[in-house]
């Protein structure tokens, strides 16, 4: 059973699992640490997951009040946030990521540090969740996990997804080797990890948050200790879609040749720099 420790904290991380034992056993360690660590926690569950929802609710009694939430398909949710906001028949990718930027928003401006936020996916699976909305939701969250406070898991289970639409989903999930941190002056982007196949389609979403800066943007990639031919090409692409606005990407010896490779030198708003040591983390 694949373990889901602190380094999980501040990342987008999709798993799949094939019973459900193995989720019921993913989710409560995930609700487990986060609790401990003090997060708030809220868990999005399929309408008839009443026995994992109890699960969870016994896996994390010691939660202080208000600090853990699971919410099932269909049957709303109270509080501070009022209304029914999670499902129903016209549920889609714009209501849900609404229903995300408010538990965020409400949590980081509250008495909690920092919100975990995890998803059994199955609840996707209606009419109003084609393949198309599904990939298209996933690549737009990557949004809220630019602060390191916000933590995600997404759940899938093998018996209800294709096999190429969990291919799929997988890479535009940043984490758990790539990590993304928006902050510091300017426009400025900090990576962190490695970026190759399993995950290098999340990179468009996530340069997404700096491309509509009216000043240079920073792309601090001294801690990117790999990155493939892909994520090296969208870096590239990137930088040229901004003509007139520089992209400075700081970097290794070894990220400079990828990006180099496929084709840096030809794009003169993109500039290399090294990396420095112990660079303060913006």
């Amino acid at each position: 059973m694949r373990e889901l420790g602190a380094a999980l904290f501040g990342r987008h991380v999709t798993l799949a699992y094939s019973s459900d034992d193995e989720i019921r056993e993913l989710l409560t360690g995930f609700a487990q640490r986060a609790v401990t660590a003090g997060h708030r926690v809220v868990i999005f569950l399929d309408t008839d997951s009443g026995d994992l929802e109890r699960a969870l609710g016994t896996a994390v009694s010691g939660a202080a009040p208000g600090q853990f939430t699971t919410l099932r398909f269909g049957t709303g949710m109270s509080g501070s946030l009022g209304g029914p906001l999670f499902g129903g028949p016209l549920f889609g990718v714009a209501d849900m990521l609404d229903l995300l930027g408010r538990l965020a928003g409400d949590t980081l401006g509250g008495d909690w540090p920092a919100i975990s936020l995890a998803g059994e996916m199955r609840w996707t699976d209606r009419p109003a969740w084609t393949p198309a909305d599904l990939f298209a939701y996933e690549h737009q969250v990557n949004r809220f996990f630019g602060d390191p406070r916000v933590t995600g898991l997404c759940l899938y289970d093998r018996r209800r997804f294709g096999k190429e639409l969990l291919a799929r989903i997988g890479a535009v999930h940043p984490g758990p080797l790539l990590g993304f941190t928006l902050g510091g002056w300017g426009a400025h982007l900090r990576l962190t990890g490695e970026l190759d196949a399993s995950n290098t389609e999340s990179l468009p979403s996530i340069l997404e948050l700096v491309a509509g800066a009216d000043s240079v943007v920073m792309l601090d990639a001294s801690e990117l200790s790999f990155v493939d031919a892909a994520g090296a090409g969208h870096i590239v692409r990137f930088a040229a879609s901004r003509p007139y606005h520089r992209t400075v990407v700081r970097c290794s010896r070894g990220v400079r040749q990828a990006l180099q490779l496929v084709g840096a030198e030809q794009v003169p708003s993109l500039v290399l720099r090294d990396r420095v040591a112990d660079a303060p983390v913006g």
